[in-house]
């Protein structure tokens, strides 16, 4: 991935198209991880935000690059999340915390909704542009 420039160039339009869309102040950091066991696991991690960080870690192992550019869509709206302090109202220490933490749920299923259509959106363009 790290040697991809449609890759990182995708990266970075879907980021350029956040920040328009969700007025992003803080730029976060991307972290490209390479996990060979993670990546083959079924049900292995795929990606994470860290809000005291500001860190986005993307798996890259063993992912086709698409999956990878949803991923970082997804967290970069858990991104903004923290941005407008939504994400440290609920208790994420638990692991079943997105079923069992009914405010963090809701945070997941807007970053689900909102980090696909920022995708779906980015790609559409994308293709266009070409």
């Amino acid at each position: 991935m790290n040697n991809n420039p449609e890759f990182k160039q995708a990266l970075t339009g879907i980021y350029r198209d956040g920040c328009k869309k969700f007025n992003i102040r803080n730029t976060p950091k991307v972290v490209l991880r390479k996990d060979v066991e993670n990546g083959g696991l079924t049900l292995g991690r795929t990606a994470y935000y860290d809000p005291n960080e500001l860190t986005i870690v993307l798996y890259t192992s063993n992912r086709h690059p698409k999956d990878i550019l949803r991923s970082f869509a997804h967290e970069l709206i858990h991104h903004v999340q923290n941005e407008r302090g939504d994400l440290h109202l609920g208790d994420s220490s638990d692991p079943q915390y997105a079923q069992n933490d009914e405010h963090l749920r809701k945070m997941e299923k807007e970053a689900y909704l909102q980090g696909n259509l920022l995708m779906r959106d980015f790609e559409d363009n994308f293709k266009y542009q070409q």
